[in-house]
């Protein structure tokens, strides 16, 4: 999930779901709840490779103290904090790269739905941005046969709890909704929206799907540098969204790269 810097949280909290609810709403999900975990994803990559991990499911905790991001990142949490992990099946129709693309979007309409009218937009790859603050950050990992899907959002945030370094780059759902929101009901929610996207009940074309995602595409027109990863040099140009296969279209004068992952810098 993505970072909002390098700290991390420790803090302890009680759990927000009705987790009897919880469970028939997200069904066919399985869910596995955890008051407290490291990660989300690390447990179910564990989970999964014991084989005591059936796909689909939820791995879910009312308190992670050392979610992932991108790279080196860490995932700060607090209470009103969203950490959770969907396992699906492993998808061959989607290439890794893909499946980012498709569970963003999935998350963003989901979230939309609480906030009419609001513009919740997509940074790619991997963040859910409003007025440029960030909402929530994915992490998706392919391991052990399963596609995991990590997702951290703010739903209730309290913004005297976040460390002041964080607070002008932070959204919450309950600040722009006006009231606190039902955990529950948002988890179902984008439970719902992402078992639709990810499996057979899509029957909409993936070029179709990525211009929905284009919509929404927090980059677009923007000049924006990339950093690959190992010792590749920085691509920079000016984002014109997606191609067809879902790489990122960077316009450097004549040149027109075509990004798979890395590590986005606005310009």
């Amino acid at each position: 999930m993505s970072s909002w810097g390098e700290g991390t949280g420790n803090h302890l909290h009680e759990s927000s779901f009705q987790l009897a609810r919880l469970r028939r709403g997200i069904k066919p999900f399985r869910l596995h709840w955890f008051p407290r975990l490291r990660s989300t994803n690390d447990h179910a990559a564990v989970l999964r490779k014991r084989g005591e991990l059936f796909a689909p499911a939820i791995i879910l905790t009312g308190c992670q103290t050392a979610g992932r991001g991108r790279g080196a990142n860490l995932w700060w949490s607090q209470a009103g904090v969203l950490t959770v992990t969907f396992v699906f099946p492993i998808n061959d129709r989607l290439a890794p790269h893909q499946l980012p693309l498709l569970a963003g979007l999935a998350v963003r309409e989901a979230t939309a739905a609480f906030l009419p009218g609001a513009p919740v937009k997509l940074k790619w790859p991997n963040d859910l941005l409003i007025e440029e603050k960030k909402l929530a950050g994915l992490l998706c990992e392919r391991v052990h046969k399963a596609d995991l899907v990590g997702l951290g959002m703010n739903v209730n945030v309290e913004r005297e709890n976040i460390p002041p370094a964080l607070r002008d780059r932070m959204a919450s759902l309950s600040w722009l909704a006006g009231k606190p929101l039902d955990m529950t009901d948002v988890l179902i929610s984008i439970s719902r929206g992402l078992h639709a996207m990810l499996t057979h009940q899509n029957e909409r074309s993936f070029a179709s799907l990525l211009t929905q995602y284009d919509e929404h595409h927090a980059l677009i027109g923007r000049r924006v540098g990339i950093t690959p990863g190992g010792t590749d040099p920085p691509i920079v140009g000016k984002c014109e969204g997606l191609d067809s296969m879902g790489r990122l279209l960077l316009r450097d004068g004549r040149t027109l790269h075509r990004v798979i992952a890395g590590q986005v810098h606005l310009i």
